[in-house]
């Protein structure tokens, strides 16, 4: 009876310290997961050991957690995929006797209305060909084709305190995984009893303006939960450097969950406070399953709550495991830091560079600090144009920025080597430019140093005045200086030179994507 009493206790208290609509904030986690890639473990004992770390982790979080947000393809594969009742039916299938108890969905249920918290988990889920969003679309797809009569999709699955399915993501940019497109995107949102609505999507979704930019843009949605499988690419698009300044951008609570699995360039968790800054945020260079918390101001009743950002910084030595990749460099303008340049505090240097229509100035004075021995030479780089992610889509997009490499070949540009000094210390950077406007641009900062993570809000300045024809955007250094910078700068996206892949089915699984990267990364 004691140990009954215990838990009905602790019950109480989870429920009592729980945010409500009048709260000034509220608290949230997200989960840092490791994956395993072994071919060698059967899909169903994958998922099971997978669903244990899950619950474990569930069971061991704070009792005040609002909600919690697990990352992108770290549960199940597609030998086990789950079906999901629809949304509008308002199952708990922790209450429903059709999930037997073993049921991913039942267990996952009952933890969210044991501990009385949102759980947002993504899942390749499946679906009898056709279903009710194949109908409403329109879309042309033949059933028939389908080997088993099912249509899969990597989904985010979202269930409210008492274990209800209240929200239901497709992701529509797939990133390679063997999965089914849906014909036309959607937008997902869900409505808390903490007065606070979240929009959700995943991963590579982050990269378009539908549906993420969409949601904030057209549907007012200042909170949003992100799941993720990252492969972070240098100089611009490591993952918590995307993750802090789209939500900074979009000046959004953004909930980011991340896998990891460094050796695959797969890492990447945090939770931001739009302009304020990361509420907490980690990049790991070690395997590692890990929940992160942070106490959340709501926009509007919470605007007047300072935020000391908490990034978790590590050693260039301790990131040297993380396995990066690297952005298309070559079709950039690039001019090379010159050695002759005057390297003192006192003196201010003036570069302009174009790429095609687009022009930026690079202020900067440069002391030379450790002269003599191996080190990272500077490149300031300019580039608006079209670029392959991996080959799977086409983006346009618009950069101004310095950049580190290894020497002056650009093909050394965006890679890293830790045998390297960083000798050169910036005093004062600056980078300003004219840029095209309109709702088919998004811009933001970007930076990043040695510890692969971006610099604090408090440590640059970022301005940008727009008007109906063009941005003029600049970004410097904001009391502070720098010796260890990989990227400093401008980074914009051009939706209109985007082409997309076919909406029609995907195949290739993303267990496979994970193992040909790790051969190809060595």
């Amino acid at each position: 009876m004691l140990l009954l009493a215990d838990f009905i206790f602790l019950l109480l208290i989870n429920s009592s310290m729980t945010s409500t609509p009048e709260s000034p904030s509220y608290d949230a986690g997200v989960v840092e997961f490791n994956y395993g890639n072994n071919r060698n473990v059967e899909p169903i004992a994958l998922l099971e050991s997978n669903l244990n770390q899950y619950l474990e982790i569930m069971t061991d979080a704070p009792a005040n957690l609002d909600i919690i947000v697990f990352p992108e393809m770290t549960l199940n594969q597609l030998e086990t995929a789950v079906e999901i009742p629809e949304v509008e039916q308002r199952v708990s299938p922790c209450d429903s006797d059709t999930f037997p108890t073993e049921n991913v969905l039942k267990q996952i249920s009952c933890a969210a209305k044991t501990f009385k918290r949102y759980v947002v988990v993504n899942m390749v889920t499946r679906a009898k060909c056709p279903d009710a969003d194949m109908i409403a679309q329109m879309d042309p797809r033949k059933c028939a084709d389908r080997e088993d009569g099912f249509s899969y999709y990597n989904t985010n699955v979202v269930f409210d305190r008492s274990g209800t399915v209240i929200s239901r993501y497709r992701k529509f940019n797939l990133f390679g995984e063997r999965v089914d497109k849906p014909f036309k995107p959607s937008l997902a949102y869900f409505d808390t009893d903490f007065g606070v609505r979240f929009g959700h999507f995943i991963c590579f979704d982050l990269q378009f303006r539908s549906p993420a930019l969409e949601l904030v843009r057209e549907h007012n949605i200042t909170d949003i939960v992100f799941s993720s499988m990252w492969y972070s690419e240098l100089p611009f698009l490591t993952a918590v450097q995307l993750q802090k300044y789209w939500a900074y951008s979009t000046n959004v609570n953004l909930l980011a969950a991340g896998s990891n699995n460094p050796l695959v360039a797969s890492t990447g968790s945090g939770i931001y406070a739009g302009r304020k800054g990361s509420l907490i945020s980690v990049m790991e260079g070690a395997n590692t399953s890990k929940l992160y918390t942070a106490t959340v101001p709501k926009r509007g009743l919470g605007d007047y709550i300072e935020v000391n950002e908490r990034i978790v910084r590590y050693s260039k030595n301790e990131m040297a495991s993380l396995d990066l990749w690297r952005d298309q460099l070559e079709p950039y303008s690039i001019s090379f830091l010159e050695d002759n340049v005057q390297m003192d505090a006192n003196s201010t240097h003036s570069l302009e560079r174009c790429n095609g229509d687009l022009c930026c100035t690079f202020l900067y004075s440069i002391e030379t600090i450790t002269a003599f021995v191996p080190h990272y030479r500077y490149a300031f780089a300019v580039y608006h144009g079209k670029r392959t992610f991996s080959g799977l889509a086409d983006g346009g997009i618009v950069v101004c920025a310095v950049i580190a490499c290894q020497s002056d070949d650009v093909a050394t540009c965006g890679t890293r080597n830790e045998t390297l000094e960083f000798a050169h210390h910036f005093h004062k950077l600056e980078i300003f430019g004219t840029f095209p406007s309109g709702d088919q641009y998004n811009y933001m900062p970007n930076t990043l140093d040695s510890s692969i993570m971006p610099l604090g809000v408090n440590e640059m300045f970022f301005e940008q005045t727009v008007g109906s024809a063009e941005t003029n955007i600049k970004i410097s250094f904001h009391n502070s200086s720098r010796q260890d910078l990989y990227t400093f700068g401008i980074y914009g996206r051009d939706f209109s030179l985007d082409v997309g892949s076919t909406a029609y089915v995907i195949r290739i699984h993303w267990v496979f994507i994970v193992g040909f990267v790790t051969l190809l990364l060595g």
